[in-house]
C-alpha cells in the first residue's frame, strides 16, 4: 500500500478517537516511549518479533503522524507534493556503507536528536517550519532505519494499522487507554 494512503487511514483513525485533540506534550511522551522501545529492539536485535524492530518503527510512524496532526504539521501535503521525501539521501548512506562508515548505531543517536528538536521546537514556540523540519529529519531517521533492517516505511506503518484499526479504547486523562487495557488483558 502507497504511504499516503497508510498516512490517510492513520489520520483517520486518530480523529475517529479523538487523539487529534490531546496536548501535544502527552503525545511526545507516547512518541518517546515508541523511540524506546525502537532502541531496546535494535540493541536486542529483534527484527520481527513482539516490540522488534518492524513493529516499533510502525508504532513510532503512527506516534508521530498523530503528534503531527495535533501540531498542524502538515505530512500529508508534504508527501503528496514530494512522494517519499526521506529517500532523498539513499545515496549518501549506501556511499557511507561503500566506505564502512555506516553505523546503525549512529542513526539512533540521530533519531534521539531529531525527537529532542521537535519538542525543543515546540516548547520555546519557534517557527513552525522548525518543528517541520525536525519531524523530516526524523522521518529521515526512521527510513534509513528500516532499509538497514530490509523493511520500509510502508511496510511498517500498514503492519502497525492493521494492529490497530480495529482498536477500542477510552481517553483518559487526555491518553487514550485500549479497551485491552481497561479490561485488565494486557
Amino acid at each position: 500500500m502507497e504511504y499516503l494512503e497508510m498516512l490517510n487511514k492513520v489520520e483517520q483513525w486518530a480523529k475517529d478517537r479523538n487523539l487529534d485533540t490531546v496536548e501535544a506534550r502527552t503525545q511526545y511522551t507516547k512518541l518517546i516511549e515508541e523511540q524506546g522501545e525502537l532502541l531496546l529492539a535494535m540493541m536486542g536485535n529483534n527484527v520481527n518479533g513482539e516490540s522488534g524492530v518492524k513493529d516499533s518503527l510502525g508504532d513510532y510512524q503512527v506516534t508521530l503522524i498523530i503528534y503531527c496532526l495535533i501540531r498542524g504539521i502538515n505530512l500529508k501535503k508534504q508527501v503528496e507534493q514530494e512522494g517519499n521525501f526521506w529517500t532523498g539521501y539513499d545515496d549518501l548512506a549506501q556511499e557511507l556503507k561503500d566506505r564502512d562508515s555506516f553505523d546503525v548505531n549512529k542513526l539512533a543517536v540521530h533519531l534521539v536528536c531529531g525527537s529532542s528538536r521537535i519538542i525543543s521546537a515546540y516548547n520555546t514556540n519557534r517557527l513552525k517550519a522548525l518543528e517541520h523540519l525536525s519531524v523530516e529529519r526524523t522521518m529521515v531517521c526512521l527510513h534509513d532505519i528500516a532499509k538497514e533492517y530490509g523493511t520500509s516505511l510502508e511496510e511498517t506503518l500498514e503492519m502497525a494499522y492493521n494492529e490497530i484499526k480495529d482498536r477500542k479504547g477510552k481517553m483518559i486523562n487526555g491518553v487514550f487507554v485500549k479497551e485491552a487495557d481497561l479490561n485488565g488483558k494486557n
